[in-house]
């Protein structure tokens, strides 16, 4: 039977709001017996009392505990060498973190990357049929009483541009090319050396190239947003890319709203230049009642839980296993993270 490890997770025990992150609390203890033990806390008083704190060899996070406790966690207490994060963006746990790990290169830090992928792909497809198949005159329609009879939309030979290439983006290219026919294109850091042909994308831009990201952003009749918030995607989305799209044309925002220029966003929405958006993220949340968002008829809009379905715990426990079993018997970790990237 291998070791057990003891973990020092940062939650805020009385929180169940945060996109049912709090649900994996009771589980932990129960289906990781035989390999980890916990202590669940959100002070440093409180972990610095519990029993075999000082032997922990990892810290949990979870949303909603405070992140400011994760380095003074790893200063403290020298046994710590794993940070998990039960996010998969870690925006909120990498300023605090940074400095400690950059000193630091035996530490490890992973994230819960692929356990929502499938769910935000579905809620991405979701949103371009939404569109294609026009479902808010189709709701009027209900509404009005009125047998409006009308040709449809389809998902069939249209574009999806990606914004970001990552596990989001590739689980939704797979099912909008082999399940609904798309042509894919995608947006990517910097061109390799030597190239090789993409299996989902049908032609590959990169954001090197200055006139990489309007050619994404033209071509497409949906564009797909799931970019990290790092500074380098900051407003990563802006005027000038929205300036050419289609008028058909419709984005997709499924990662971090701080990639989006939401002023310029909702200035094409306003005006009718593009038809429409869907939102899950924003840049500031929760969206202020104040924003011109809630009032555009032409979005589908989400409360950053488009994630947040049957199976959100069950893929977090599960990344969160293998990279325990990864850890355990001194294997490469299954979801590292950059954390100078910050992704």
């Amino acid at each position: 039977m291998s070791r057990k490890v003891h973990f020092l997770v940062i939650c805020k025990q009385d929180r169940i709001d945060d996109a049912g992150s709090n649900e994996a609390l009771p589980r932990l203890p129960k289906e990781f017996a035989d390999r980890a033990t916990f202590t669940f806390a959100n002070s440093l008083e409180d972990f610095a009392k519990s029993p075999g704190a000082e032997k922990a060899e990892g810290v949990l996070w979870i949303p909603g505990g405070d992140s400011k406790l994760i380095a003074p966690l790893f200063s403290q207490f020298e046994s710590l060498k794993w940070l998990h994060s039960w996010a998969v963006g870690v925006n909120y746990v990498v300023p605090f973190v940074k400095e400690t790990f950059m000193s630091r290169p035996e530490l490890v830090f992973t994230n819960s990357r692929g356990s929502f992928s499938r769910a935000l792909a579905e809620w991405a497809i979701l949103s371009a049929m939404y569109f294609e198949r026009d479902i808010p005159r189709v709701q009027k329609g209900r509404e009005e009483k009125k047998w409006d009879v009308h040709k449809m939309g389809e998902l069939v030979g249209k574009t999806m541009g990606f914004v970001g290439f990552g596990d989001i983006a590739k689980t939704t290219a797979r099912i909008a090319k082999f399940g609904f026919e798309m042509k894919i294109l995608a947006l990517r850091n910097t061109k390799p050396a030597n190239p090789v042909p993409d299996e989902l994308a049908d032609d590959i831009f990169y954001s090197s190239d200055p006139d990489g990201k309007k050619k994404l952003f033209s071509q497409s009749d949906f564009i797909v947003c799931s970019l990290p918030n790092t500074p380098d995607t900051e407003k990563y989305c802006g005027a000038s890319e929205f300036a050419v799209m289609k008028p058909t044309g419709v984005f997709i925002s499924v990662g971090r709203g701080t990639a989006v220029d939401e002023e310029a966003l909702i200035g094409v929405l306003q005006s009718g230049a593009i038809r429409g958006a869907a939102l899950d993220v924003f840049y500031e949340e929760p969206l202020p009642k104040s924003s011109p968002i809630w009032d555009l008829s032409n979005v589908l809009l989400t409360a950053h839980c488009a994630d947040w379905t049957d199976s959100f715990t069950d893929g977090a426990m599960s990344v969160f296993g293998k990279n325990l079993d990864a850890f355990v018997n001194g294997k490469e970790m299954v979801t590292p993270v950059n954390v100078e990237a910050g992704y």
